[in-house]
């Protein structure tokens, strides 16, 4: 059916014309429609049955729920949310981003309250990615920022790690935090993106690497290497729309940087070029300035009549996206609020669990203490030896050879924020001295992956070396050049480390304490 839609479709459609239609019982006839309307889809039809798909929506919602039904309530579900996904397809079709954004939110909250986590695999998973990614979209269009970034990086796990649109969703996660001047944020998603694409040659990669150039003229200011970077990919252009999307950012340079006559030519080209209509109006937008500046008078008219039909629409694009985040608030508070009751009633199994389990050991304990006085007596009398964990201990930690090179590395070195390893790659630690801080924190201290996994993570390598870092004092700064990653991703981590620790305590202190605690 996928792998040849346009044939399925002319088959399902002369099927649904046919005599043979009528033999179908209900279920089966409104299961057509969703095939239907999902083969339309992939055709790039407009949604022609919507009437029938509204009534088999409906149907599919009556039967949610309900377990006194012949057919399995899973596949019922499934059903109903791609029904209501395909609904949401069609009002996006006719420009209802509001009433699109329903849909598909409504096919989300189905998927959530009938499927466990790990049940979402295979096609499910599939059709999770594109719920949200088409929320992702829906947002993005809007310049909604927060929503935007919100469910693309719920999409993230449903994708397969060398997917085409992991990159896209990624990018684009990376331009909106580049919106929102979160540098580090959107810098790091553009790096992730282009480390996950393989072809170099390719439309969206040279995307990500002009959003790169960008943000990085943006940090540093140097106007030259970012026009002689956006030329280069100019030159590269395979077509006209992309053309003028590299001469649109390079307009925009010169535009900041007041150089208005080089500006004017490039932004003139796509004013007039076959580029996106968004494009067209920020150029028309900045020529009309370039015309104040330069006293332009006579060829402020043509710019500023272009825009005219905008300020309307910008009025109602307002509305919309009140709409928007107000479902996004409601939908957010729905997730939160399920996600509490699952969260009462695990707990109230694991809360009756528990006392079972704990009146079964009280009886075995018992049994056991009149059976074998002597035993007992033995066996908590014997209590095993533990790593040394007084303050001695932390002095003869950091008396290692391995922990006083790393720390008389670091000082002196004023490592800011912003920094990245390639400015100290003299303090970026090998593999080897990796290693040896880990035996040498072994030794003196409970096993860090022990800490770790007794508070519910998983002890992965960067979150070790991390934590033996904390404990020679290094802070989060110090801590990225080290271990050769950026600032932002090491806030991450410190972030898992603290909600997993439960703590706002500063982590160098916390994790000595720690080791330090009978």
């Amino acid at each position: 059916m996928w792998h040849h839609p346009d044939s399925a479709l002319a088959v399902m459609m002369e099927f649904a014309g046919s005599a043979a239609a009528d033999s179908l019982d209900v279920f089966e006839g409104h299961y057509c429609q969703v095939l239907i309307a999902e083969l339309l889809y992939k055709n790039d039809s407009l949604q022609a049955n919507r009437m029938e798909l509204l009534q088999a929506m409906n149907y599919f919602d009556s039967l949610c729920g309900n377990t006194d039904i012949a057919h399995n309530i899973s596949t019922i579900a499934f059903l109903d949310a791609r029904s209501h996904y395909m609904y949401g397809v069609g009002y996006y079709e006719n420009d209802s981003a509001v009433e699109a954004c329903q849909e598909y939110m409504k096919a989300l909250e189905v998927m959530e309250n009938n499927f466990e986590e790990k049940e979402l695999v295979g096609y499910k998973a599939k059709f999770m990615a594109l719920t949200y990614t088409r929320l992702t979209s829906l947002f993005s269009k809007h310049y909604l920022h927060d929503q935007t970034i919100y469910f693309a990086n719920l999409s993230l796990p449903y994708y397969d790690s060398k997917s085409w649109s992991l990159v896209w969703i990624m990018n684009e996660i990376g331009s909106h935090y580049d919106m929102k001047d979160q540098i580090d944020s959107a810098d790091y998603y553009y790096l992730k993106a282009l480390e996950t694409l393989n072809d170099t040659n390719s439309l969206i990669y040279r995307d990500i690497s002009t959003h790169r150039i960008y943000l990085n003229y943006k940090i540093e200011k140097s106007t030259e290497e970012a026009i002689a970077q956006m030329k280069r990919l100019l030159s590269e252009s395979q077509s006209l729309r992309e053309s003028n999307s590299r001469c649109l950012t390079i307009g925009e340079i010169y535009y900041h940087e007041h150089q208005f006559d080089s500006a004017w030519i490039y932004l003139n080209k796509v004013y007039l070029g076959n580029t996106s209509t968004d494009a067209k109006k920020q150029a028309a937008e900045w020529l009309v300035e370039i015309c104040k500046a330069q006293g332009r008078e006579a060829d402020i008219m043509e710019y500023a009549d272009f825009l005219v039909p905008f300020a309307n629409k910008e009025e109602n694009q307002s509305a919309i996206k009140s709409q928007l985040t107000e479902l996004y608030n409601t939908f957010r508070q729905g997730v939160s609020d399920r996600q509490h009751q699952r969260n009462v009633r695990k707990n109230a199994q694991w809360t009756a669990l528990a006392i079972g389990v704990l009146l079964i050991l009280v009886v075995v304990v018992i049994c056991f203490y009149y059976k074998n006085k002597r035993r007992l007596t033995l066996l908590v009398s014997q209590k095993p030896e533990e790593p040394a964990k007084t303050q001695d201990g932390l002095l003869a930690f950091m008396e290692e050879p391995i922990c006083q090179a790393i720390v008389r590395s670091v000082q002196g070195q004023n490592i800011k924020r912003l920094a990245t390893p390639k400015a100290f790659p003299e303090l970026v630690l090998s593999d080897a001295q990796l290693q040896q801080l880990s035996m040498a924190a072994d030794r003196h201290f409970v096993p860090i992956e022990t800490l770790l996994e007794q508070h519910g993570l998983k002890a992965k390598p960067t979150l070790v070396n991390l934590c033996h870092l904390y404990l020679l004092g290094m802070d989060e700064k110090q801590a990225a050049i080290l271990l050769n990653r950026d600032y932002s991703s090491v806030k991450r981590y410190e972030k898992t480390l603290k909600t997993a620790f439960n703590t706002q305590q500063n982590m160098v202190a916390f994790m000595r304490n720690m080791v330090l605690s009978p």
